[in-house]
């Protein structure tokens, strides 16, 4: 009976965890990633942001040197032009933090 037990135990807290980690990575926020080409850098979700987020650019130290809050939309958005043109070369930490609270921070290199 004991094992028995132990067995519903761990059946039910792998099917939550895996339910934990499928939530997480359906969420538009933990689909973003950083595209560069033809001088340009954009911010890409893979599935359609349709609720608002706030896109910041930091330098090392976590001082904002850019910070763009983006509204609810219908349609959603895919693609976020980042401005660089005032970045100095160097590694910078982009992040994207959603209304719902969900946040990924990514890294940019400015050759």
């Amino acid at each position: 009976m004991n094992k028995l037990y132990s067995l519903l135990v761990m059946i039910l807290f792998l099917n939550c965890a895996n339910a934990v980690g499928q939530d997480r990575a359906q969420h538009p926020v933990s689909t973003a990633h950083i595209v560069g080409m033809d001088g340009r850098v954009e911010l890409v979700f893979d599935e359609y942001m349709t609720d608002s987020f706030t896109l910041s650019v930091m330098d090392l130290t976590g001082k904002a040197i850019f910070t763009q809050t983006h509204q609810a939309s219908n349609e959603g958005c895919q693609f976020v032009e980042i401005p660089t043109e005032n970045l100095k070369r160097g590694i910078y930490m982009v992040r994207i933090a959603g209304a719902d609270g969900k946040t990924k921070t990514l890294k940019l290199q400015r050759n």
